[in-house]
């Protein structure tokens, strides 16, 4: 059984460690551990939300799980070590009269031996015993340095995230009105004005996308600042503006491939949230291009009704789907039955 304690012990430290290096330093999205905190906390908040995106409750849960992930790391660190500590009855003395300590006492020693703010009130009982010792205050150290440092890079890629859907909702609150404001009556050479700058902040979103999954989960219930809704609508009127506006009056592709590389770019990090077997087929609300027409944009109106099809821009919008279900919105908060 003692044996069994110290395999428990080393296999848990281990785990918690590769998930700890894997979330913060690997570039590469959570660990096993953390993803599995992150994406059933946010479903569960979000089902007792009643799936609505606008419910207040889930401004919360971003800062809620960085809390909580960081305790679970802080548990099982703890945890493991004192599997480790029990594994052995001699492994911690009482520092003044040598004799063996009871299962609550090593859970003490094996907490402030992380923490490295012991008062020594117990000692290692031998040289084997004090390397390890040794090694779990290297580790508490380490641990509670990363750990911290963690938390800075988030909140900054939280806040270009936030920066990017103003950005994006300053261009219009919907696909109709993102081209109304970009028309000048000639062209749509206004919405290409700070191309190359949206272009960056998309990419960079993305990457930090990759590297902190954990800020999807930082929800905003206003559209202003909910940047999976804005680049949703970003994308539709991307998409509109090749399918459905006559070729003399659109940008030309060459035009587009900045911008456009960019989406496929942030599309292709978010692929993992793709169309699942939980997900029903989507269709989209009545769309109303009056504006646009009375605005002498001129369209493809044979065009129009395919537009609306759900074979059209089939890929990307199966997951754009997702993505705006998964954080609590749908179709119908992009296509209004009053666009402008």
């Amino acid at each position: 059984m003692q044996i069994l304690y110290a395999i428990a012990g080393i296999a848990l430290i281990f785990f918690v460690f590769k998930d700890l290096i894997t979330t913060t330093l690997s570039f590469q999205g959570g660990g096993h551990l953390t993803n599995f905190i992150a994406e059933n906390t946010w479903r569960l908040c979000l089902k007792l939300a009643g799936n609505d995106g606008k419910k207040k409750m889930l401004e919360r849960v971003g800062h809620m799980l960085l809390i909580l992930i960081i305790t679970s790391w802080v548990a099982g660190m703890w945890l493991g070590s004192f599997l480790l500590l029990l594994s052995d009855p001699g492994s911690v003395l009482n520092s003044t009269t040598d004799a063996i300590t009871t299962a609550s006492e090593k859970l003490y020693f094996a907490g402030y031996t992380l923490s490295t703010m012991g008062n020594g009130d117990y000692k290692p009982g031998s040289t084997l015993w004090d390397i390890v010792a040794n090694l779990l205050a290297f580790s508490g150290l380490a641990f509670i340095t990363v750990s911290i440092t963690y938390i800075m890079p988030v909140l900054s890629a939280v806040i270009l995230q936030v920066k990017l859907s103003v950005f994006l909702n300053s261009l219009g609150n919907s696909p109709q009105q993102m081209l109304l404001n970009s028309w000048n009556g000639k062209n749509f050479d206004r919405l290409l004005r700070h191309d190359a700058d949206l272009a960056d902040m998309i990419t960079q979103h993305s990457q930090n996308h990759k590297a902190y999954p954990i800020i999807h989960y930082f929800h905003s219930i206003e559209q202003r600042q909910s940047v999976i809704l804005n680049l949703a609508i970003f994308d539709e009127a991307i998409n509109f503006l090749k399918f459905g506006v006559q070729d003399e009056a659109r940008p030309s592709d060459a035009e587009l491939l900045t911008i456009r590389g960019a989406q496929d770019f942030y599309l292709h990090i978010l692929e993992r949230h793709h169309k699942n077997e939980e997900q029903e087929p989507y269709t989209f609300p009545e769309m109303n291009w009056d504006a646009l027409i009375e605005a002498g944009i001129p369209l493809k109106t044979e065009r129009l009704g395919a537009f609306h099809s759900a074979e059209t821009f089939k890929e990307r919008r199966e997951t754009l789907t997702y993505l705006l279900y998964q954080d609590g919105w749908s179709w119908k908060d992009i296509y209004r039955a009053d666009p402008v």
